[in-house]
């Protein structure tokens, strides 16, 4: 009897025992599983605080001008609101209509060949840089749309050939090729001639201070192809760099043949647009710098500028930002 009682006793009390462990169990992952769910993300973003306020709205051409700032961010940008630094095109590219012009600067000088020199196009050349193939091409003299130099003394003087509109060049469709026709006249003691700065540019009609370059000399890349004559040189041989297309040869051709050469770009298009891409930031606060309190510029333009201050955090899971927006009026 008092085995069985014993027996019964100690059986209560293993169940209690195993409903009291299963029940911390059951309560231990309840508080596991509410702190899983109420626990932020280490690598969650918080949107950024960021306030910027100045003295005054309106300041003279030079003045430093202060903002004021109170943030709580890892980056800054900053935006003075003139052109290439406006917040408008940081996300949006700058395109204008635009007329496509041509420039150059050229040298001519020693010799007696005054007519050594040519700018020709062509829309039907197939990009084949040989002699044979260059010379079937169909290439229209345009010299006379600039100011090549004459001869003058015996070194490199340079001087503006003057700018060109050259949309009526242009064929839908086609690329348009240039080329430098040069020449040693038979008998004759030959002349230098160099370019430099032969650059296609964007001219926008409404604004020419938003003109650029399309294709600069270097991107054109002139190569030259020559006659027998020309070829056979062993010294002195036209060439191209970067920054200059040089005609050259013997000077003393008086028992030589005809020397001849074409020094022609590679395709050029041409769209009614110009595209200047987005405006780039300044970056004044990065995450190795203390927050900032303060932040001075200085305008050298009188106009209305609408000025903006964009505070971010970024990190792998991606990006927030806060932007403020002031509009100052800067005088002379």
């Amino acid at each position: 009897m008092v085995s069985n009682a014993i027996k019964k006793t100690a059986g209560r009390r293993s169940t209690g025992w195993h409903k009291n462990k299963l029940m911390k169990k059951i309560s231990c992952f309840i508080i596991l599983l509410m702190s899983l769910v109420s626990c932020k993300d280490l690598y969650d973003l918080d949107v950024p605080q960021l306030e910027v306020w100045t003295d005054q709205t309106t300041y003279h051409v030079g003045d430093s001008v202060k903002f004021r700032i109170n943030a709580n961010t890892n980056f800054i940008n900053f935006y003075s609101g003139e052109y290439g630094n406006d917040y408008t095109y940081a996300a949006t590219e700058r395109i204008y209509d635009m007329l496509p012009g041509l420039s150059f600067r050229a040298a001519k000088f020693a010799g007696n060949n005054e007519d050594c020199a040519s700018l020709l196009y062509s829309t039907d050349f197939n990009g084949t840089y040989t002699y044979e193939n260059v010379k079937a091409a169909t290439w229209k003299d345009i010299s006379d749309r600039f100011t090549l130099p004459p001869i003058v003394g015996t070194s490199a003087t340079f001087s503006d050939g003057g700018t060109s509109i050259i949309t009526d060049l242009l064929e839908a469709g086609k690329p348009l090729y240039f080329a430098w026709y040069c020449k040693t006249n038979e008998g004759s003691q030959r002349t230098r001639f160099q370019v430099m700065n032969f650059n296609v540019n964007g001219v926008v009609t409404d604004n020419t201070e938003l003109s650029g370059v399309l294709y600069s000399q270097a991107q054109l890349g002139f190569k030259w192809v020559l006659n027998e004559a020309a070829a056979a040189q062993e010294t002195n041989k036209p060439s191209v760099t970067t920054s200059l297309v040089y005609w050259d040869g013997i000077f003393n051709n008086l028992d030589g043949f005809l020397k001849e050469g074409y020094a022609v770009s590679g395709p050029v298009e041409i769209s009614e647009k110009i595209n200047l891409g987005i405006d780039a930031p300044r970056v004044i606060k990065s995450m190795q710098n203390e927050n900032m309190s303060e932040f001075a510029y200085r305008f050298d333009k009188a106009g209305e500028y609408e000025v903006a201050f964009v505070g971010y955090n970024v990190n792998f899971k991606g990006r927030t930002e806060t932007v403020k927006k002031i509009k100052l009026i800067v005088e002379e």
